[in-house]
């Protein structure tokens, strides 16, 4: 251990003294935001991150003479303030001729249209004379993605239990204009039958939807696979969210109450009918899903009767078992929302109804004390956002079935032009529940649990800013694996440094404290032991656009825990650290890649690192690192055709000294059936 933190040290050293040495012209370049925002937010899922969660963030462009305020608001990318400013000087000044004008907007610096600026598109005046057939955009594209499985997968995978082979194959198809999307997903995961066994159609899991958009008083209708977010998510939020993050303008959530299902998730998302109205400042958002479940049904000898005591949300049927319960359950799913908004002030009710097809029936654990029972569940909230010179504050309040209450509290604003603060309060009390919910929260769901949450964002120069956050959190109740009430709370502070537009260097240090059941203490109860655990990790990371074929990064991060609770116990600790090279092989439409040698070292898994992996597609896989081993990934984009694509990666990695190899492949065939538009017409900065 002690050798590869020397090795990592002396390494950094160098990449240090080379960043500045390499001064080389090149255009602006830096890591992909989208990167920027998972590496810096509490988003642990242990599962790849499909590109097309990346919608929202990545594709999707307004143009800066048509972009409504609430469009701008779910970029997650600008203040309150800032969103209230560009209108005002819209409204003021007339359409904008050029992209410059941005930096008259008051509190509009180069930093926020530098992180803005990839979301924008300015077209032409001429373009909105062309008539309708002419200006309507539309873009046309066929993606199939095969994974073949690995050589040794049968020793890692349990394969002899799986009734399908191996290989992972999914096509999606999407179609797009103005006013209509139409999309089609059809998955199937390694182990599972070619044919889905129920539905009798050729994949495990097939998703369609078709998505009008309207100008009038009917503003959306979405046929098929749906998401549905409703305010700050207490009681629904199916879309992607960051949770405790210190980018304050993602803190609030602010998204389409409908979206397109996209992701190739198979329990996230309802499947019916939703539609949206919009009269002046007054919207009706109104939904009706019905679709099959797999879970798993069992005994209430106390009730005397069957019912579900689990869902699977992996979406994985491979086994006998999984197979057998696919698609057995069904839920029944509606809801709505009423919102009103005018000027700075914003307000909405939301309700949601459930029916299953058989009774929920919690464990009889202690911490499922308050869990949902029954065949229908509902909820209640009330939602309130106001603007006031540089303040923005919102709320949520919610109620379920059983008359348990949540809310959260939250307030922005920019105290000077170089710093921002937030700050969040919570009160789930431990018997409110509710489904598909995501909130600001240190738990997976927003229950039994108290806390205040503080954010600040300062620029300290044109070069230098700091993010932190601190987060002080309480569980009144039991939890799983914790058997008594627990409290804890979470440090995290990153120091960014760009010394040019070519280089970003930052350094970040987060900090936890939480409570854990220890199964080798000596328990003074029935319940077991829980004590506190001390987490920290420390990174270090260099990047580097040295030309426009050229870039790279370096990382170093440690890991260390300790029990709080034993002064004898040696702290375990890990490392991680890895070089990644982006290439461009050709000036147009060539290959393009990404190469990475990484290493890690691990007292234990408790001390286990994650690190974000580039997949075939642009997605990405959350990987865990834990124990010893080194890893090798080369990924490969092809687009020397204009109407074809090829991605593909190799992934190798090597656990401990035994030499055992894993290898992992990835491809990818993109086809563009039809152009977005013509350059000379469409173009963005």
């Amino acid at each position: 251990m002690n050798l590869i933190l020397l090795m990592g040290c002396r390494f950094f050293l160098f990449a240090y003294t080379f960043c500045f040495l390499a001064r080389a012209q090149s255009p602006a370049g830096s890591t992909d935001p989208f990167i920027l925002l998972l590496e810096t937010s509490d988003y642990l899922a242990e599962e790849e991150i499909d590109s097309s969660l990346q919608f929202n963030y990545q594709n999707i462009k307004y143009d800066l003479n048509k972009a409504e305020p609430d469009q701008l608001d779910s970029l997650g990318l600008l203040t309150a303030k800032q969103i209230e400013n560009f209108f005002r000087y819209r409204k003021s000044f007339g359409p904008f001729l050029d992209i410059h004008e941005l930096q008259a907007i008051p509190l509009w610096d180069l930093t926020t249209i530098a992180r803005i600026r990839s979301r924008l598109t300015l077209l032409p005046m001429e373009w909105y004379q062309l008539p309708l057939s002419l200006n309507n955009p539309t873009q046309s594209l066929l993606t199939i993605r095969w994974r073949p499985p690995a050589p040794n997968q049968a020793e890692t995978n349990s394969l002899p239990l799986w009734r399908g082979d191996a290989h992972y194959l999914r096509l999606t198809y999407r179609y797009s204009t103005s006013f209509l999307h139409v999309g089609i997903t059809a998955e199937k995961d390694p182990g599972e039958l070619w044919m889905n066994t129920r539905t009798k159609l050729p994949a495990d899991f097939l998703s369609t939807y078709i998505m009008i958009v309207g100008k009038g008083k009917i503003k959306q209708l979405i046929l098929g696979d749906y998401t549905v977010n409703l305010a700050q998510g207490l009681i629904h939020w199916q879309a992607m969210s960051f949770r405790k993050t210190p980018q304050l303008t993602l803190l609030k959530k602010s998204t389409a109450v409908f979206q397109p299902h996209r992701s190739n998730h198979e329990f996230n998302f309802h499947r019916g009918v939703a539609s949206q109205f919009q009269w002046k400042h007054h919207a009706i958002s109104l939904f009706m899903a019905s679709k099959r479940l797999s879970g798993n049904i069992g005994y209430l000898a106390a009730e005397n009767q069957f019912g579900i005591t689990s869902f699977n949300t992996s979406g994985y049927h491979r086994t006998a078992s999984e197979i057998k319960s696919q698609g057995n359950l069904s839920q029944v799913v509606v809801g709505g929302r009423y919102g009103f908004k005018k000027g700075m002030f914003s307000s909405g009710v939301n309700v949601i109804f459930y029916q299953f097809s058989l009774p929920l029936i919690p464990t009889s654990r202690p911490y499922d004390l308050f869990a949902i029972k029954g065949r229908n569940w509902n909820n209640l909230s009330v939602d309130i956002g106001y603007t006031y010179n540089n303040f923005h504050l919102f709320m949520e309040q919610a109620l379920d079935k059983n008359g348990s209450l949540a809310g959260l509290v939250s307030v922005l604003t920019s105290l000077t032009k170089a710093i921002d603060f937030g700050l969040l309060a919570r009160y789930y009390t431990r018997s409110f529940q509710s489904l598909y919910s995501n909130a600001v929260a240190e738990g997976t769901w927003p229950t039994n649990e108290q806390g205040i949450f503080f954010s600040m964002n300062a620029r300290i120069s044109n070069t230098v800013s700091v993010q932190l956050f601190a987060d002080h959190f309480y569980f009144p109740w039991l939890r799983y694996l914790i058997d008594q009430p627990s409290r804890g709370h979470e440090h995290f502070i990153q120091l960014n440094y760009q010394p040019d537009k070519e280089s970003t260097i930052y350094l970040r240090f987060k900090q936890e404290q939480k409570m854990q059941t220890v199964s080798d203490a000596v328990a003074t109860s029935p319940l077991e032991a829980a004590y506190h655990f001390n987490r920290s990790h420390f990174r270090l990371q260099v990047e580097r656009v040295t030309s426009k074929k050229f870039k790279w990064a370096v990382r170093m991060e440690t890991s260390k825990i300790k029990r709080l609770f034993d002064e004898s116990a040696v702290a375990e600790s890990g490392f991680l650290g890895y070089v990644q090279f982006g290439f461009k092989l050709f000036t147009k439409n060539g290959a393009k890649g990404v190469f990475r040698f990484l290493i890690f070292d691990t007292d234990s898994y408790q001390s286990r690192i994650y690190a974000f992996t580039p997949q075939a597609g642009g997605g990405f896989q959350l990987g865990q690192y834990g124990f010893s081993g080194k890893e090798l990934l080369l990924s490969i984009e092809n687009e020397l055709l204009r109407m074809f694509s090829f991605q593909s990666s190799i992934i190798c990695t090597q656990k401990g000294n035994s030499g055992n190899i894993l290898w992992r492949y990835s491809i990818q065939f993109a086809l563009k059936l039809h152009e977005l538009a013509t350059p000379k017409i469409y173009s963005t900065f």
